[in-house]
């Protein structure tokens, strides 16, 4: 009796092949990948790529194909499996998850979520609320997980904190493994994630700064670094004398949206904060785009992988730097 081990064993090769060369040159006409020349010429198949056409280019003397400086060039790995794989990050599994549904490494599936994830961020760069926006702030646990660069145990600097241990009350700090994470959500749906090193008044000023346009309605509680906030018509409604709502003025919209978050990032058993900035930038794709479903939202990924200059930049992490906000108070005073 036949079993199936992994469902990218019913894709077809050829089909990918087709769906990915259609996705890549959807927008633009077949040109070089390298030199961005249009005088190029069909050059026959791979025989070991199955519908895969290679093309010539006339100026620069080089051949080609769809997957040319992509991420998903020169993979050891066939087509439906990168495919299925961004389909299931869409659905926020795990990198470990992932791993076992394709039927790849663990740690080969953790560097295509990590591409991915950075490919994906491409469409946040330049995300920026107008309008009326809500903010509200949480104090994730993330510290130094994951394994030394030479292997072994990984010198901490400090006693390992313990499981289930009681957090300290009040609010955290970078240093105490509980960055704050800021969430600004516009009534039109839009939403913007930061995670920054602490919650001082001059972090909080570039925060906004970075997620919303100069005079927009800001909503936000009491607390004393959001009062600060300087640029915005600014209303706040006290939590300590039990005042959630004023009319119009609360932030309800930003504390649902940490409702939604705490479960997608419970998913990873624990992140550290070199990744938290990166999971936080991908839950604010899946969020912004969550009126599609998870097909589209592969597509767009997949979209995004396929062209080089938005590649490189995901294979070297820059999209993801751009998210990183931990050093929000340096940049504010410099």
């Amino acid at each position: 009796m036949l079993t199936l081990a992994h469902l990218h064993q019913l894709f077809s090769i050829e089909t990918c092949q087709t769906y990915l060369h259609a996705l890549r040159w959807k927008d633009r006409p077949l040109q070089c990948p390298r030199c961005h020349s249009h005088d190029v010429d069909p050059w026959g198949n791979y025989h070991d790529r199955p519908g895969c056409k290679r093309s010539w280019c006339n100026v620069c003397k080089r051949t080609f194909n769809d997957l040319t400086n992509t991420l998903l060039h020169q993979s050891k790995r066939s087509l439906p499996p990168w495919i299925l794989a961004t389909f299931l990050l869409c659905l926020a599994c795990s990198s470990r998850r992932i791993a076992r549904e394709v039927g790849v490494h663990v740690r080969t599936s953790y560097r295509w979520c990590w591409w991915l994830r950075n490919a994906a961020l491409s469409y946040e760069m330049q995300r920026q609320l107008e309008g009326t926006v809500e903010a509200d702030e949480l104090y994730h646990t993330a510290g130094n997980k994951g394994q030394a660069p030479q292997g072994g145990k990984k010198s901490l600097g400090r006693r390992p904190r313990g499981r289930r241990k009681k957090l300290e009350p009040g609010r955290g700090h970078y240093d105490k493994d509980r960055p704050a994470i800021i969430a600004w959500v516009s009534r039109q749906g839009l939403v913007v994630v930061h995670a920054v090193k602490d919650f001082t008044v001059k972090t909080v000023q570039k925060a906004a700064d970075l997620a919303a346009q100069a005079g927009s309605r800001l909503y936000t509680d009491s607390a004393s670094s959001y009062r600060a906030v300087k640029g915005y018509v600014h209303e706040f409604v006290n939590h300590t004398q039990k005042e959630y709502a004023r009319g119009d003025v609360h932030e309800n919209r930003a504390e649902c949206l940490f409702s939604l978050l705490k479960p997608y990032l419970r998913v990873f058993r624990g992140l550290s904060k070199r990744n938290l900035p990166g999971s936080l930038g991908f839950f604010q794709f899946l969020r912004n785009y969550r009126q599609q479903n998870a097909f589209e939202q592969a597509e767009l990924i997949l979209q995004a992988a396929l062209d080089p200059t938005i590649a490189s930049r995901a294979k070297k992490g820059e999209f993801v730097k751009c998210f990183d906000h931990f050093d929000l108070l340096q940049t504010a005073i410099n």
